[in-house]
């Protein structure tokens, strides 16, 4: 019986979106304690870069892809939705250690303004936005939807975004589905 236990624990816990280090170690400027105040600064809404799972850096060029990937997508929510403008910036200041403000403004009005609370962890600031839904009872019929954030800052200045999602879930343990992927955004910093 404690097998039987021991066995459900484990995996109803170790469903968890993971942040891939690799896709985004190349291209990372690490941040200390010290020099969180370097994430302030005025950012394009939307992504001009992306990572692949190896690192790689890759040019945006779908107008959908910039739009779909704004920078409110990641930090307040998926349901984020703004037409493709180059007069739309975000605006990041640091509030206290544990608190950012991203004030999201076109043509110097401001649209949007959420505060997001979070911690510094391994040179990212992992953001409080994380997001984890029980559906049905996982791995006997159901599973999890999780995903989270960590922002930091690339070597030329610019806002890195780090995304990790996963819907992993069984019926009896025995017939598994799911999907796991880690998202890498590039942001340009305009001042």
């Amino acid at each position: 019986m404690r097998i039987i236990i021991g066995f459900t624990m484990v995996f109803l816990f170790c469903s968890c979106a993971s942040f891939s280090d690799k896709m985004v170690k190349d291209n990372k400027s690490p941040l200390l304690e010290n020099d969180l105040s370097k994430l302030e600064g005025k950012y394009e809404l939307f992504p001009d870069l992306k990572y692949d799972e190896k690192g790689n850096v890759q040019t945006i060029d779908s107008q959908e892809s910039r739009s779909r990937y704004n920078l409110n997508y990641f930090v307040k929510s998926e349901k984020s939705k703004v037409d493709y403008s180059d007069s739309y910036s975000v605006e990041v200041k640091l509030l206290n250690k544990n608190l950012l403000q991203f004030i999201t403004k076109k043509d110097n009005e401001i649209m949007e303004n959420a505060e997001v609370g979070g911690e510094l962890k391994n040179g990212f600031f992992y953001l409080d936005n994380k997001y984890l839904k029980r559906n049905g009872v996982p791995y006997l019929a159901g599973g999890y939807d999780n995903r989270k954030t960590r922002i930091g800052l690339s070597k030329d200045n610019g806002l890195l975004v780090n995304y990790a999602y996963d819907n992993s879930g069984a019926v009896l343990f025995m017939f598994w589905a799911g999907s796991a992927y880690n998202l890498g955004f590039h942001y340009k910093k305009i001042e």
